[in-house]
């Protein structure tokens, strides 16, 4: 690539041709082309991310339909607002990505402020946004796939597992005192273990934040929730624009294994409970030694707590006369729960991700 880039302005990025290319179709030899521009050229990198962002907009809003009768008026409020750069852009999305088309991305691009554009960008999501502001030059990975799994390798060794139609993006070398990455959709994320400079994922309002463990982020645009699921270790979790609070994490939950939390995007509630089926979190061989013979069930409850790395609340002056013979396989630990609670005749409910036993005691 021979042309100079260096005076480009936005409007000069939306319409290039390779420019354009490498926003909807990135490869490994474009991606490294607009790395080295940006890192020769930095105080283009804000202007070469919102560029990106317009024309992958574009390319969505192209896919849409909108009523012919609407074209004039679109029409109408652009031509009265455009600049002589500006103009620019009209004649080439006439000739190339069609008219309405063109109407929908100037809107977006330039905020105009007809009540049509002021819906569209009201419903972007944030991740466009984020990535957008960010002050370093970002490298975004798509998975375009419909049913593959895509396995991202990030520059700390820290890897995802990004799901179908999901997008993922990242600062190439993790300069600076933490990591920071964007997702939009699902991913699974097992991070490279760092005290000294956190790990955190910014999707979809939500702050998922970790020093080294794994756990998985759904974050949907189209979804009204964002769900963290912990795998190993602990994750704090925080909603980002909380109260406009300085420190947000203070007013967010710390979750560990075989938990889950739960975000409303409208409410910005955070909701801790259980994952659907905990499974064991110790070895094979660590749970040879929890095999009971006509055991106090109260002993028994504290090594479910150990094996599953949840909280179980119960009385144990009731249930001082309850014993049970049991051991510890491969079960979930509902399973094993409902085992237990059916020798002794208890039930229990799960609370903030406790599990609290209820029992009238064993004679």
């Amino acid at each position: 690539m021979s042309k100079s880039y260096t005076d480009f302005t936005l409007e000069d990025f939306i319409t290039d041709d390779y420019f354009i290319e490498w926003a909807k179709y990135p490869t490994q030899e474009s991606d490294e082309f607009w790395l080295v521009f940006i890192e020769n050229e930095p105080h283009k990198a804000r202007i070469v991310q919102q560029a990106k962002w317009a024309v992958q907009q574009l390319a969505i809003v192209g896919k849409q339909k909108v009523s012919i009768n609407e074209i004039p008026i679109i029409w109408n409020n652009i031509e009265d607002n455009l600049d002589t750069k500006s103009k620019k852009i009209s004649r080439f999305f006439r000739f190339g990505w069609g008219l309405w088309a063109a109407a929908a991305s100037i809107f977006l691009i330039l905020g105009l402020g007809y009540k049509w554009a002021i819906k569209s960008a009201a419903t972007e999501g944030e991740y466009s946004q984020l990535i957008s502001q960010a002050k370093t030059p970002l490298k975004e990975i798509i998975n375009t796939t419909t049913t593959s799994n895509l396995v991202v390798s990030m520059p700390d060794g820290s890897k995802a597992i990004l799901k179908p139609n999901s997008r993922l993006s990242y600062n190439q070398s993790f300069t600076g005192s933490i990591r920071e990455v964007y997702l939009s959709g699902e991913a699974f994320f097992d991070v490279k273990k760092n005290p000294k400079k956190p790990f955190l994922v910014y999707a979809n309002g939500l702050t998922t934040k970790v020093l080294g463990t794994s756990f998985w982020v759904k974050a949907y645009e189209k979804d009204k929730q964002v769900t963290v699921l912990v795998k190993t270790g602990r994750v704090s979790v925080f909603a980002h624009k909380i109260a406009q609070s300085s420190d947000p994490e203070i007013e967010g939950v710390v979750l560990t294994p075989n938990q889950r939390v739960v975000f409303g995007k409208e409410t910005e509630r955070l909701t801790r409970t259980l994952i659907e089926k905990p499974t064991l979190i110790l070895s094979s061989q660590e749970l040879r030694q929890f095999s009971f013979n006509n055991a106090p069930v109260t002993r028994i409850f504290s090594a479910l707590e150990k094996a599953y790395g949840v909280d179980i609340i119960f009385d144990e002056e009731v249930m001082t006369n309850c014993f049970l013979t049991t051991s510890l396989t491969n079960e979930t630990l509902f399973e094993k729960l409902d085992i237990i609670c059916e020798g002794i005749e208890a039930s229990y409910k799960v609370v903030d991700a406790q599990v609290i036993i209820t029992s009238k005691g064993c004679s």
